[in-house]
């Protein structure tokens, strides 16, 4: 069986950088491989008037601040242009050579309120996927050292160029768990990522994302919400049985003392 990777996602919804750099670094002794930032321009929950640490600007500090694996949980398509993601990509990717992963999603219906409150689009139903992918397609150009030239309903680029040289380049994922993003992801994606549910749930995904991809090797990935230690190592043990090759652990809660000393105790049973 190939390894086996662990990550964990940091506390970025208070705006209280000492603590966000406190978690990276207590991931890090804890013996977590990858460390991970959500994409969202208000928190989860309690609307816009609480602050944010802003995902790729905070990817860039890290690179420097840390050896670990670093990566996004996931971009959202429809917060930037195509091209201005790629090239941010390019760039944290030059910090931090051989340890950035992209994963990248459409969001969901939960994603449009945030969209609207700040004047960006918001894309229903195929179209939403089609814009995921047209985005995905651009950036994996641009990473891959391509000029990109691409026109579609959603952008019109004309001769982007290649990034900073990154070797080996960024990993791209794919999040999503309809048959369309499952798609998405087996055509053009390094890897899928399975947001939560069940064992059984990302077993059937996983499957839908290999026979999609035929001879293409698609890594599978999956990342949750733990709660109770003793069902979290269950649930990480079934995912990692149905083909999960990384495994993303988030508190309920980050900014609880004793949130990530939990998590090291689940990545302890894993081991």
């Amino acid at each position: 069986m190939n390894e086996v990777l662990f990550g964990t996602t940091l506390p970025q919804f208070s705006g209280d950088v000492d603590g966000f750099e406190r978690a990276a670094k207590q991931a890090r002794e804890l013996g977590f491989d990858s460390v991970w930032v959500f994409d969202h321009l208000w928190p989860l929950s309690g609307g816009k008037e609480r602050p944010i640490l802003e995902s790729w600007t905070t990817l860039a500090w890290l690179a420097e601040r840390t050896e670990m694996r670093i990566g996004t949980l996931v971009t959202r398509s429809s917060l930037r242009s195509p091209a201005v993601l790629a090239h941010m990509a390019s760039t944290v990717a030059a910090l931090a050579p051989g340890r950035l992963t992209i994963a990248i999603g459409s969001g969901d219906e939960k994603s449009r309120a945030e969209n609207e409150a700040f004047g960006l689009p918001y894309w229903e139903g195929e179209e939403r996927v089609a814009q995921l992918a047209s985005t995905v397609e651009v950036v994996r150009a641009h990473l891959q050292g391509e000029t990109v030239t691409a026109t579609d309903r959603f952008v019109d680029i004309d001769g982007l160029p290649p990034g900073p040289p990154s070797t080996p380049r960024p990993v791209l994922w794919v999040a999503g768990r309809t048959d369309d993003a499952l798609d998405v992801a087996a055509r053009l994606a390094d890897g899928w990522n399975g947001w939560g549910g069940t064992v059984e749930r990302f077993r059937q995904d996983a499957a839908n994302v290999v026979a999609m991809a035929g001879d293409r090797e698609v890594e599978l990935t999956w990342a949750g919400i733990v709660r109770d230690e003793g069902s979290a190592t269950v649930l990480a043990e079934g995912v990692i049985e149905a083909g999960a090759r990384h495994v993303i652990l988030t508190p309920p809660n980050a900014s609880a003392p004793d949130a990530y000393e939990a998590l090291g105790r689940i990545l302890a049973r894993l081991r």
